[in-house]
């Protein structure tokens, strides 16, 4: 529309498309194009694709009762009921579930006033500083923001919280050195969290936040075996509390419903969002213990967080239904089958292309890292050209394409689309300078 009034986040680029309406993993535009998404949804939430007719069912349902009703004040069955089934195959023994707000930069948020009020509660007011880890993203909040490394975000940082430290990236293989085993690697870095402690201070430090696996940036960089165990050390060495990020990589995702309990780590803290109702709502969660509670019992006695449409009652009854359909056996084999048949795919394909670099992660949370001139423009070329010949949706850009389909995606679609793109790869790379 000429005379739109809507202000777009990119406003001197064309309009995008308009959509008629999404069904499964493929999503109909008002142009007639039918086009298959391998991205759920273009930031990952789309876990259950579209018109899932459980969800939109349970929806339906709680509609007819009511929109929604204030976390504070009412208490709702489906917000029980779904604490339950979000602990009911955890591993690492959290069993306190907050529903914090609607977004997971919100959830962030969250975890980190709840980390510093047990702190605060407890008598160390000082607990202030929050340490975080280089290229990582947490949220476009303010103190969620803080926290990240995004070039095209670093200009606010001057207006944010100076009580934000970083240490390096956790990335083996740009960061472990000749001759070090992964072990070693893995101690290393764990060493450079307890070095910035040592120079804020153990009593001025209020927790370290991670994603469980370095996640959108560099692209699904799945941790060296036991660095979570060592981080935990450190973490109580100094009373610092450790917050896991999940947003990205929970709920499944990584084909356990928790991605840190593929590494037998008890956080203090995890927070999840744009998978918990998958797009169908809006809902976050921060998932902690029955120790955090009463630390907030017995101290103020309420917890200082409260937004006016935390534990949405629509969104919780959509996240139920999405939540009851991920917690399945059957699901989250598929979820590490699919992904394992996806990469070895990759890898047969074209591990020995000069371009391929590597390819790592975890379940249908994964990315293949190519290597040439002008990385950038190397992926937003096979980006569109997937599109424009193929109908397929990937995310191309940067230095890796990031691999996040729907659960729900059949073998027969994650075929179609690995032939398209390794032909596509093979025959831009030919010609690309």
């Amino acid at each position: 529309m000429e005379n739109s009034k809507v202000f777009h986040v990119f406003p001197n680029e064309p309009r995008p498309p308009y959509v008629d309406r999404a069904e499964g993993v493929y999503i109909y535009t008002k142009d007639g194009q039918k086009l298959l998404d391998i991205t759920s949804g273009g930031n990952h939430y789309a876990v259950l694709g579209w018109a899932h007719p459980e969800v939109n069912k349970a929806m339906e349902i709680q509609i007819k009762k009511f929109g929604h009703m204030d976390y504070k004040l009412w208490s709702n069955e489906n917000t029980e009921e779904l604490a339950d089934v979000l602990i009911s195959r955890a591993e690492h023994g959290l069993d306190r579930v907050y529903f914090g707000g609607n977004a997971g930069s919100e959830a962030c948020e969250v975890a980190m006033k709840m980390s510093y009020q047990v702190h605060h509660d407890t008598g160390k007011t000082k607990k202030i500083w929050f340490i975080s880890r280089e290229q990582s993203y947490h949220g476009s909040t303010a103190d969620a923001l803080a926290l990240g490394e995004r070039p095209n975000l670093e200009f606010f940082r001057q207006m944010l919280s100076p009580y934000r430290a970083r240490i390096p990236m956790h990335h083996p293989l740009y960061l472990q050195r000749d001759g070090e085993t992964i072990d070693d690697y893995a101690r290393r870095s764990a060493k450079e969290l307890e070095d910035k402690i040592l120079e804020i201070g153990p009593d001025y430090v209020c927790g370290f936040v991670g994603e469980t696996i370095m996640g959108g940036l560099v692209g699904d960089v799945p941790p060296a075996p036991n660095y979570w165990k060592y981080i935990r050390d450190v973490c109580n060495k100094y009373d610092i509390h450790l917050i896991l990020d999940e947003v990205y990589c929970g709920t499944g995702t990584s084909g356990k419903i928790y991605c840190c309990d593929w590494d037998k780590v008890r956080p203090d803290f995890i927070f999840i969002g744009k998978t918990l109702a998958a797009g169908y709502g809006a809902l976050s969660a921060v998932i902690t213990s029955k120790e955090i509670e009463d630390v907030i019992k017995n101290g103020q006695g309420r917890l200082q967080h409260t937004t006016t449409f935390q534990a949405h009652s629509l969104g919780v009854a959509a996240a139920l239904a999405v939540q009851k359909l991920i917690h399945n056996d059957e699901l989250l084999q598929h979820v590490n089958e699919l992904g394992e048949y996806m990469r070895k795919t990759l890898t047969d394909e074209l591990g020995s292309h000069p371009f391929f670099r590597d390819l790592r992660g975890r379940g249908l949370r994964f990315s293949l890292e190519y290597q040439c001139e002008n990385q950038h423009e190397f992926g937003n070329q096979l980006q569109k050209v997937m599109l424009e010949k193929h109908n397929i949706l990937i995310n191309a850009k940067w230095h890796r394409i990031c691999f996040t389909p729907a659960l729900i995606l059949k073998k027969s679609e994650a075929e179609l689309a690995m032939e398209k793109l390794v032909e596509q790869f093979i025959s831009l790379s030919s010609s690309f300078r």
